[in-house]
Protein backbone atom coordinates (compact mmCIF):
# COMPACT_ATOMS: atom_id res chain seq x y z
CA UNK A 1 0.00 0.00 0.00
CA UNK A 2 1.07 3.43 -0.92
CA UNK A 3 2.89 5.29 1.91
CA UNK A 4 0.63 8.29 1.61
CA UNK A 5 -2.48 6.17 1.58
CA UNK A 6 -1.29 4.21 4.46
CA UNK A 7 -0.77 7.66 6.23
CA UNK A 8 -4.47 8.72 5.67
CA UNK A 9 -5.98 6.04 6.83
CA UNK A 10 -4.37 5.90 9.75
CA UNK A 11 -5.36 9.94 10.25
CA UNK A 12 -9.03 8.84 9.91
CA UNK A 13 -8.80 6.95 12.34
CA UNK A 14 -6.86 8.55 14.95
CA UNK A 15 -9.48 11.83 14.06
CA UNK A 16 -12.46 8.41 14.89
CA UNK A 17 -10.82 8.20 17.68
CA UNK A 18 -10.66 12.06 19.13
CA UNK A 19 -14.11 12.63 17.99
CA UNK A 20 -14.84 9.49 20.51
CA UNK A 21 -13.31 11.47 22.98
CA UNK A 22 -15.06 14.40 22.31
CA UNK A 23 -18.07 12.65 22.23
CA UNK A 24 -17.88 10.53 25.52
CA UNK A 25 -15.16 11.77 27.53
CA UNK A 26 -15.50 15.32 27.87
CA UNK A 27 -15.54 16.50 31.39
CA UNK A 28 -19.22 16.69 32.93
CA UNK A 29 -20.93 16.95 29.49
CA UNK A 30 -24.43 15.34 29.66
CA UNK A 31 -24.65 12.42 27.07
CA UNK A 32 -27.58 12.17 24.44
CA UNK A 33 -28.84 9.12 23.03
CA UNK A 34 -27.39 10.18 19.27
CA UNK A 35 -23.90 10.55 20.77
CA UNK A 36 -24.15 6.88 21.84
CA UNK A 37 -25.26 6.08 18.10
CA UNK A 38 -22.77 8.71 16.43
CA UNK A 39 -20.01 7.21 18.58
CA UNK A 40 -20.95 3.46 17.68
CA UNK A 41 -21.09 4.26 13.67
CA UNK A 42 -17.50 5.97 14.70
CA UNK A 43 -16.42 2.58 16.33
CA UNK A 44 -17.72 0.62 13.31
CA UNK A 45 -15.78 3.00 10.76
CA UNK A 46 -12.69 2.77 12.34
CA UNK A 47 -12.67 -1.32 12.88
CA UNK A 48 -13.30 -1.47 9.00
CA UNK A 49 -10.44 1.28 8.41
CA UNK A 50 -8.39 -1.02 10.79
CA UNK A 51 -9.30 -4.10 9.09
CA UNK A 52 -8.47 -2.93 5.61
CA UNK A 53 -4.95 -1.42 6.70
CA UNK A 54 -3.88 -4.80 8.19
CA UNK A 55 -4.97 -6.64 4.96
CA UNK A 56 -3.25 -4.34 2.67
CA UNK A 57 -0.25 -4.30 5.09
CA UNK A 58 -0.13 -7.89 5.39
CA UNK A 59 0.02 -7.65 9.14
CA UNK A 60 -3.23 -9.59 9.41
CA UNK A 61 -1.08 -12.60 8.95
CA UNK A 62 -0.61 -11.99 12.92
CA UNK A 63 -3.57 -11.62 13.16
CA UNK A 64 -5.76 -14.53 11.33
CA UNK A 65 -8.68 -14.36 13.55
CA UNK A 66 -9.80 -10.80 12.51
CA UNK A 67 -9.78 -11.76 8.90
CA UNK A 68 -13.16 -11.14 7.41
CA UNK A 69 -14.57 -9.47 11.23
CA UNK A 70 -15.21 -6.08 9.51
CA UNK A 71 -17.78 -7.65 6.60
CA UNK A 72 -20.63 -8.15 9.09
CA UNK A 73 -20.08 -4.90 11.01
CA UNK A 74 -20.08 -3.08 7.91
CA UNK A 75 -23.86 -3.60 7.53
CA UNK A 76 -24.22 -1.61 10.55
CA UNK A 77 -22.92 1.28 9.68
CA UNK A 78 -25.77 2.49 7.24
CA UNK A 79 -28.72 1.32 9.88
CA UNK A 80 -26.41 3.52 12.70
CA UNK A 81 -26.50 6.25 10.31
CA UNK A 82 -29.77 6.45 9.80
CA UNK A 83 -30.80 6.29 12.95
CA UNK A 84 -28.46 9.54 14.19
CA UNK A 85 -30.47 11.23 11.99
CA UNK A 86 -33.57 10.45 13.33
CA UNK A 87 -32.38 10.79 16.83
CA UNK A 88 -30.84 14.43 16.04
CA UNK A 89 -34.11 15.34 14.23
CA UNK A 90 -36.62 13.72 16.15
CA UNK A 91 -34.94 14.16 19.92
CA UNK A 92 -35.37 10.55 20.59
CA UNK A 93 -33.61 9.20 23.28
CA UNK A 94 -33.95 5.18 23.30
CA UNK A 95 -34.59 2.65 20.66
CA UNK A 96 -38.03 1.82 19.16
CA UNK A 97 -39.25 -1.28 19.36
CA UNK A 98 -38.71 -2.68 16.05
CA UNK A 99 -35.26 -0.75 15.63
CA UNK A 100 -33.73 -4.14 16.40
CA UNK A 101 -34.97 -5.13 13.16
CA UNK A 102 -31.64 -3.01 11.55
CA UNK A 103 -29.34 -5.44 12.67
CA UNK A 104 -30.94 -8.32 10.78
CA UNK A 105 -28.18 -8.24 8.01
CA UNK A 106 -25.35 -7.64 10.40
CA UNK A 107 -26.61 -10.80 12.24
CA UNK A 108 -26.77 -12.80 8.83
CA UNK A 109 -23.44 -12.34 7.59
CA UNK A 110 -22.02 -13.05 11.30
CA UNK A 111 -23.61 -16.14 10.52
CA UNK A 112 -22.51 -16.66 7.04
CA UNK A 113 -18.99 -16.40 7.93
CA UNK A 114 -19.75 -18.46 10.91
CA UNK A 115 -17.89 -21.43 9.12
CA UNK A 116 -14.71 -19.51 8.13
CA UNK A 117 -14.43 -17.77 11.58
CA UNK A 118 -15.22 -21.34 13.76
CA UNK A 119 -11.97 -23.24 11.13
CA UNK A 120 -8.40 -23.87 12.57
CA UNK A 121 -5.85 -20.78 12.50
CA UNK A 122 -3.89 -23.21 9.79
CA UNK A 123 -6.89 -23.08 7.60
CA UNK A 124 -7.10 -19.49 7.79
CA UNK A 125 -3.85 -18.49 7.13
CA UNK A 126 -3.83 -20.48 4.19
CA UNK A 127 -6.49 -18.67 2.79
CA UNK A 128 -4.87 -15.34 3.85
CA UNK A 129 -1.73 -16.37 1.85
CA UNK A 130 -3.66 -17.34 -0.95
CA UNK A 131 -5.59 -13.89 -1.00
CA UNK A 132 -2.40 -12.09 0.12
CA UNK A 133 -0.56 -13.45 -3.43
CA UNK A 134 -2.93 -12.87 -5.70
CA UNK A 135 -6.04 -9.90 -4.20
CA UNK A 136 -8.64 -10.99 -6.95
CA UNK A 137 -8.99 -13.97 -4.03
CA UNK A 138 -10.76 -11.86 -1.83
CA UNK A 139 -13.03 -11.06 -4.28
CA UNK A 140 -14.05 -14.24 -5.82
CA UNK A 141 -13.19 -17.24 -3.01
CA UNK A 142 -16.32 -18.53 -0.81
CA UNK A 143 -15.59 -18.12 2.90
CA UNK A 144 -19.13 -18.26 4.03
CA UNK A 145 -22.19 -19.89 3.16
CA UNK A 146 -22.73 -17.58 0.31
CA UNK A 147 -20.53 -16.56 -2.47
CA UNK A 148 -18.74 -13.04 -2.16
CA UNK A 149 -20.63 -12.13 -5.15
CA UNK A 150 -24.06 -11.75 -2.50
CA UNK A 151 -22.31 -9.37 -0.39
CA UNK A 152 -20.70 -7.25 -3.09
CA UNK A 153 -24.34 -6.56 -3.89
CA UNK A 154 -26.65 -6.52 -0.68
CA UNK A 155 -24.09 -3.93 0.81
CA UNK A 156 -24.96 -0.76 -1.83
CA UNK A 157 -28.87 -1.85 -1.88
CA UNK A 158 -28.84 -1.40 1.90
CA UNK A 159 -26.77 1.78 1.74
CA UNK A 160 -29.20 3.30 -1.05
CA UNK A 161 -31.99 2.56 1.45
CA UNK A 162 -30.88 4.10 4.08
CA UNK A 163 -29.12 6.82 2.32
CA UNK A 164 -32.64 7.69 0.47
CA UNK A 165 -34.56 7.33 3.89
CA UNK A 166 -31.95 9.98 5.73
CA UNK A 167 -32.28 12.46 2.77
CA UNK A 168 -36.05 12.22 3.35
CA UNK A 169 -35.65 13.12 6.77
CA UNK A 170 -33.63 16.04 6.82
CA UNK A 171 -35.95 17.63 3.84
CA UNK A 172 -38.92 16.85 5.44
CA UNK A 173 -37.70 18.86 8.60
CA UNK A 174 -36.24 21.61 6.67
CA UNK A 175 -39.46 21.86 4.74
CA UNK A 176 -41.60 21.82 8.07
CA UNK A 177 -39.43 23.44 11.09
CA UNK A 178 -39.73 27.15 10.84
CA UNK A 179 -39.06 28.71 14.31
CA UNK A 180 -37.52 31.76 14.88
CA UNK A 181 -36.56 30.98 18.19
CA UNK A 182 -33.59 28.72 17.54
CA UNK A 183 -33.33 29.02 13.81
CA UNK A 184 -29.35 29.42 14.26
CA UNK A 185 -28.87 26.21 16.09
CA UNK A 186 -31.44 24.32 13.83
CA UNK A 187 -29.44 25.77 10.65
CA UNK A 188 -25.85 24.73 12.05
CA UNK A 189 -27.27 21.08 12.65
CA UNK A 190 -29.14 20.76 9.67
CA UNK A 191 -25.72 21.51 7.94
CA UNK A 192 -23.79 19.20 9.84
CA UNK A 193 -26.59 16.18 9.03
CA UNK A 194 -26.46 17.30 5.19
CA UNK A 195 -22.42 17.29 5.52
CA UNK A 196 -22.64 13.77 7.27
CA UNK A 197 -24.88 12.11 4.63
CA UNK A 198 -23.40 13.22 1.53
CA UNK A 199 -20.30 12.17 2.92
CA UNK A 200 -21.83 8.92 3.57
CA UNK A 201 -23.02 9.07 0.03
CA UNK A 202 -20.16 9.11 -1.49
CA UNK A 203 -19.53 5.30 -0.43
CA UNK A 204 -22.35 4.08 -2.04
CA UNK A 205 -21.11 5.37 -5.65
CA UNK A 206 -17.80 3.83 -4.73
CA UNK A 207 -19.66 0.78 -3.96
CA UNK A 208 -22.11 0.47 -6.92
CA UNK A 209 -19.09 1.24 -9.31
CA UNK A 210 -17.40 -1.49 -8.10
CA UNK A 211 -20.46 -3.47 -8.40
CA UNK A 212 -20.37 -2.87 -12.29
CA UNK A 213 -16.84 -3.95 -12.79
CA UNK A 214 -17.71 -6.79 -10.78
CA UNK A 215 -20.36 -7.71 -12.99
CA UNK A 216 -19.41 -6.56 -16.61
CA UNK A 217 -15.94 -5.66 -16.19
CA UNK A 218 -14.08 -7.76 -14.16
CA UNK A 219 -10.64 -7.58 -15.70
CA UNK A 220 -10.25 -4.19 -14.56
CA UNK A 221 -10.77 -5.56 -10.82
CA UNK A 222 -7.61 -7.42 -11.71
CA UNK A 223 -5.25 -4.49 -12.37
CA UNK A 224 -5.49 -4.66 -8.26
CA UNK A 225 -6.46 -0.94 -6.65
CA UNK A 226 -9.51 -0.86 -8.59
CA UNK A 227 -11.14 -2.64 -6.62
CA UNK A 228 -10.37 -1.05 -3.09
CA UNK A 229 -12.13 2.53 -4.40
CA UNK A 230 -14.76 2.01 -1.56
CA UNK A 231 -12.38 1.69 0.92
CA UNK A 232 -10.64 4.97 -0.08
CA UNK A 233 -13.82 6.93 -0.35
CA UNK A 234 -15.17 5.58 2.96
CA UNK A 235 -11.81 6.22 4.73
CA UNK A 236 -12.16 9.60 2.92
CA UNK A 237 -15.73 10.28 3.68
CA UNK A 238 -14.98 9.46 7.62
CA UNK A 239 -12.07 11.22 7.53
CA UNK A 240 -14.28 14.62 6.27
CA UNK A 241 -17.26 13.93 9.15
CA UNK A 242 -14.82 13.44 12.41
CA UNK A 243 -12.81 16.48 11.01
CA UNK A 244 -15.98 18.23 10.63
CA UNK A 245 -16.59 17.40 13.81
CA UNK A 246 -13.50 18.79 15.58
CA UNK A 247 -13.60 22.02 14.07
CA UNK A 248 -17.41 22.46 14.49
CA UNK A 249 -18.11 20.76 18.33
CA UNK A 250 -21.40 22.74 18.91
CA UNK A 251 -23.27 20.75 16.07
CA UNK A 252 -23.30 17.97 18.33
CA UNK A 253 -25.64 20.23 21.13
CA UNK A 254 -28.44 19.13 18.79
CA UNK A 255 -31.52 21.25 18.43
CA UNK A 256 -32.73 22.87 21.98
CA UNK A 257 -36.94 22.02 22.88
CA UNK A 258 -37.59 21.16 19.49
CA UNK A 259 -40.79 18.34 20.06
CA UNK A 260 -43.13 16.56 18.28
CA UNK A 261 -46.91 16.66 17.30
CA UNK A 262 -48.97 14.49 15.10
CA UNK A 263 -51.09 16.37 12.87
CA UNK A 264 -53.03 15.84 9.39
CA UNK A 265 -51.24 15.26 6.67
CA UNK A 266 -52.08 17.90 3.82
CA UNK A 267 -51.67 15.22 1.03
CA UNK A 268 -53.29 12.42 3.09
CA UNK A 269 -56.33 13.50 5.30
CA UNK A 270 -56.18 9.48 6.75
CA UNK A 271 -52.65 9.66 7.57
CA UNK A 272 -50.61 11.58 10.85
CA UNK A 273 -47.27 12.91 10.29
CA UNK A 274 -44.98 13.96 12.98
CA UNK A 275 -44.31 18.02 12.96
CA UNK A 276 -41.76 19.81 15.09
CA UNK A 277 -42.37 22.62 17.01
CA UNK A 278 -40.95 24.34 19.99
CA UNK A 279 -41.57 24.22 23.83
CA UNK A 280 -42.09 27.46 24.46
CA UNK A 281 -43.42 26.49 28.22
CA UNK A 282 -39.84 26.52 30.98
CA UNK A 283 -41.33 26.97 33.89
CA UNK A 284 -39.89 23.56 35.21
CA UNK A 285 -36.09 23.90 33.67
CA UNK A 286 -36.60 27.61 35.03
CA UNK A 287 -37.52 26.21 38.49
CA UNK A 288 -34.91 23.29 38.21
CA UNK A 289 -32.01 25.76 37.43
CA UNK A 290 -33.04 28.74 40.01
CA UNK A 291 -33.23 26.16 42.78
CA UNK A 292 -30.35 24.51 42.09
CA UNK A 293 -28.09 28.03 42.30
CA UNK A 294 -30.43 28.92 45.35
CA UNK A 295 -28.99 25.95 47.52
CA UNK A 296 -26.11 25.12 45.58
CA UNK A 297 -24.35 28.77 45.26
CA UNK A 298 -22.41 27.21 42.60
CA UNK A 299 -21.70 30.34 40.65
CA UNK A 300 -18.99 30.50 43.69
CA UNK A 301 -16.65 28.66 41.86
CA UNK A 302 -14.80 30.37 39.56
CA UNK A 303 -14.11 27.86 36.70
CA UNK A 304 -17.72 26.88 36.99
CA UNK A 305 -18.87 25.29 33.11
CA UNK A 306 -22.47 24.97 31.64
CA UNK A 307 -21.57 21.35 30.94
CA UNK A 308 -21.26 20.85 35.18
CA UNK A 309 -24.57 22.55 35.83
CA UNK A 310 -26.46 20.24 32.80
CA UNK A 311 -25.36 17.62 34.68
CA UNK A 312 -26.47 18.54 38.01
CA UNK A 313 -29.68 19.77 36.58
CA UNK A 314 -30.57 17.16 34.25
CA UNK A 315 -31.07 19.32 31.47
CA UNK A 316 -29.48 18.95 28.43
CA UNK A 317 -26.64 21.55 27.46
CA UNK A 318 -28.20 22.68 24.41
CA UNK A 319 -31.60 23.11 26.33
CA UNK A 320 -30.12 25.08 28.85
CA UNK A 321 -27.43 27.66 26.75
CA UNK A 322 -31.00 28.00 24.82
CA UNK A 323 -32.95 28.53 27.98
CA UNK A 324 -30.65 31.39 29.49
CA UNK A 325 -30.36 33.09 26.12
CA UNK A 326 -34.04 33.01 25.64
CA UNK A 327 -35.62 33.88 29.20
CA UNK A 328 -32.82 35.68 30.61
CA UNK A 329 -31.59 37.60 27.60
CA UNK A 330 -28.15 36.70 28.65
CA UNK A 331 -25.34 34.26 27.51
CA UNK A 332 -24.09 31.98 30.70
CA UNK A 333 -21.28 34.11 31.49
CA UNK A 334 -23.19 37.16 32.03
CA UNK A 335 -25.96 35.01 33.73
CA UNK A 336 -23.32 33.42 36.32
CA UNK A 337 -21.65 36.88 36.97
CA UNK A 338 -24.88 38.44 37.99
CA UNK A 339 -25.25 36.17 40.74
CA UNK A 340 -21.73 36.74 41.64
CA UNK A 341 -22.14 40.20 41.74
CA UNK A 342 -25.29 40.35 43.86
CA UNK A 343 -23.55 38.38 46.32
CA UNK A 344 -20.63 40.77 46.30
CA UNK A 345 -23.17 43.22 46.87
CA UNK A 346 -24.69 41.67 49.80
CA UNK A 347 -21.52 40.79 51.40
CA UNK A 348 -19.84 44.23 51.11
CA UNK A 349 -23.21 45.31 53.01
CA UNK A 350 -22.80 43.05 55.13
CA UNK A 351 -18.60 43.72 55.95
CA UNK A 352 -17.22 46.35 56.71
CA UNK A 353 -14.43 47.44 53.80
CA UNK A 354 -11.68 47.86 56.40
CA UNK A 355 -11.52 44.29 57.29
CA UNK A 356 -10.80 43.32 53.32
CA UNK A 357 -10.46 44.64 49.92
CA UNK A 358 -13.07 44.88 47.35
CA UNK A 359 -10.64 42.30 45.32
CA UNK A 360 -10.99 39.73 47.96
CA UNK A 361 -14.56 39.89 48.40
CA UNK A 362 -14.58 40.09 44.83
CA UNK A 363 -12.32 36.80 44.23
CA UNK A 364 -15.03 34.79 47.16
CA UNK A 365 -17.75 35.64 45.25
CA UNK A 366 -16.62 33.40 42.29
CA UNK A 367 -14.35 35.33 40.49
CA UNK A 368 -11.21 34.14 39.31
CA UNK A 369 -9.58 37.21 38.12
CA UNK A 370 -10.02 41.03 39.25
CA UNK A 371 -10.05 41.75 35.49
CA UNK A 372 -13.03 39.83 34.84
CA UNK A 373 -14.49 41.02 38.07
CA UNK A 374 -14.20 44.93 36.99
CA UNK A 375 -15.06 44.06 33.55
CA UNK A 376 -18.11 42.69 34.46
CA UNK A 377 -19.23 45.15 37.24
CA UNK A 378 -18.80 48.40 34.52
CA UNK A 379 -20.87 45.84 32.37
CA UNK A 380 -23.97 45.77 34.66
CA UNK A 381 -23.22 48.86 36.97
CA UNK A 382 -21.87 51.53 34.45
CA UNK A 383 -19.36 52.68 36.70
CA UNK A 384 -15.95 50.80 38.76
CA UNK A 385 -16.68 49.44 42.10
CA UNK A 386 -14.80 52.25 43.90
CA UNK A 387 -17.14 54.78 42.62
CA UNK A 388 -20.50 52.90 43.29
CA UNK A 389 -19.58 52.13 46.57
CA UNK A 390 -18.41 55.24 47.22
CA UNK A 391 -21.43 56.61 49.31
CA UNK A 392 -21.12 53.41 51.55
CA UNK A 393 -17.05 54.28 51.69
CA UNK A 394 -17.91 57.50 52.91
CA UNK A 395 -20.92 56.65 55.47
CA UNK A 396 -18.40 54.26 57.07
CA UNK A 397 -15.14 56.73 57.41
CA UNK A 398 -17.97 58.70 59.02
CA UNK A 399 -18.44 56.24 61.84
CA UNK A 400 -15.17 55.85 61.95
CA UNK A 401 -14.46 59.66 62.86
CA UNK A 402 -17.38 59.69 64.83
Amino acid sequence: MLEWIDFFFKASILCGLLTIFLLLFKKNALRSFSDYLLTAFILCQCWTILLFILVYSESILDYPHLYKSAAPITFLIAPLGYLYVRSVLFNEVAFKKMDFLHALPFLFFSLNYLPFFASSTESKLAILNATLLDRNEAETTQLGLLPESFFYVLRPVQTLIYLLFQWALILQFNKAFKVKEVEQQVTVVTRWLKVYTLANSAILFSLIFVIILYFWHQSLLEEGQMSQVPNYLLSFSFFVICTYLLVNPQVLNGLPFVKYKEEKSELLSDELVKVPFIHKNYTKEIAQLEAYFTTSKAYLQPNLSISEVAVATQIPNRELSFLINSFYKQRFSDYLNDMRLAHFLNEVNATTLDQFTIEAIAVASGFGYKSSFYRAFKKKYGSTPTAYLQPLLSAQNEEKSS
